[in-house]
């Protein structure tokens, strides 16, 4: 029977995982089409995969991906930056050789001394206006590049679904204006509720209709069969990173059981769309997820048990 009331759920596999302590080794691109496929598997709406130092490029390692799986969505990082119809391009050729199952997760971006001095000003009204002219530039960027995929390149999806990481309001307004994704990142319950409420005040006034804007919520996990064996776990990666993990989302320490109880909570009363889950350590969490965590989430009648479209748009319910 497919689910026909729940959520949507993703997880992100970037580096070796989330958390300091895992272990720091360069993936193959065959290693990481095999996450894909571990991500398949559990029926995940979409995987995103990051670009960085001494990482291999995101959205050449989802192309090779795409040839061995079928259905899941493949979302790359793409700063805003260069030529806008090169980025489209980039992307709309990932959509082809998917058949419709690539996204973006655009990134306002600065060069390195740049992003340095930026954040030393960060809370100062010299730090506030930089934030506000860099995403001004990301928005310009964003709709000159969106524009290119239906006159210059012409994507399977017409339209990849766009994926906004955002922690504040200026980022948020980027995402209401132009994402049909944003991942955000509350600490509890009453977080969440109020992130969403701002969401969808800056889509309204941005005229998109409702329902136009999934609105994710990012959280890290460590899991394990048993929630001492978590703790123990999570302790262990503490102390070999040197200091507790903090990260810009919370962080789950516990059984898929238990995780699934806190992504119900933030479903139903936080007002959550979906999740993007952040593995600690890759492949064991990625594992964990799709074997333990989506069987739970099946049995509540909270997340798909077959695949029924074809495409990102597809899966995500957008138009």
């Amino acid at each position: 029977m497919t689910v026909q009331e729940g959520f949507h759920l993703s997880a992100a596999l970037n580096g070796a995982g989330s958390h300091p302590a895992a272990p720091a080794r360069p993936f193959a691109p065959e290693e990481y089409a095999s996450l894909v496929r571990g991500a398949e598997a559990g029926l995940l709406d979409f995987v995103t995969v990051e670009d960085g130092p001494g990482r291999l490029d995101s959205a050449l390692l989802l192309a090779h991906a795409a040839t061995v799986t079928d259905l899941i969505g493949l979302v790359p990082l793409g700063p805003a930056t260069g030529d806008p119809e090169t980025w489209a391009t980039r992307i709309a050729t990932l959509d082809r050789l998917s058949a419709g199952r690539a996204g973006v997760r655009p990134r306002a971006t600065t060069s390195n001394p740049e992003h340095a001095r930026l954040v030393a000003l960060l809370g100062t009204p010299e730090g506030d206006r930089r934030v506000a002219e860099l995403f001004a530039r990301a928005d310009e960027f964003l709709a000159a590049a969106t524009a290119a995929w239906g006159t210059a390149v012409h994507p399977v999806q017409s339209r990849p679904p766009l994926a906004v990481l955002a922690h504040a309001t200026v980022p948020y307004r980027l995402a209401a204006a132009h994402a049909d994704v944003v991942f955000v990142t509350p600490a509890d319950t009453a977080g969440l509720v109020a992130i969403r409420k701002e969401v969808e005040t800056l889509r309204e006034e941005a005229g998109r209709p409702a329902g136009s804007l999934r609105v994710f919520a990012d959280l890290n996990v460590v899991l394990a069969a048993g929630q001492e064996a978590a703790d123990e776990r999570k302790a262990r990666l503490d102390e070999a990173a040197g200091a507790p993990f903090t990260s810009d989302a919370a962080v789950f320490t516990g059984t898929p059981e238990g995780l699934a109880d806190l992504l119900e909570e933030w479903f139903r009363e936080g007002g959550a769309d979906g999740f993007r889950l952040r593995p600690a350590v890759l492949p064991d969490d990625l594992d964990a997820i799709a074997a333990g965590l989506v069987p739970v989430l099946q049995r509540r009648g909270l997340f798909r048990t077959e695949y029924t479209a074809r495409t990102l748009r597809g899966h995500l319910g957008l138009a």
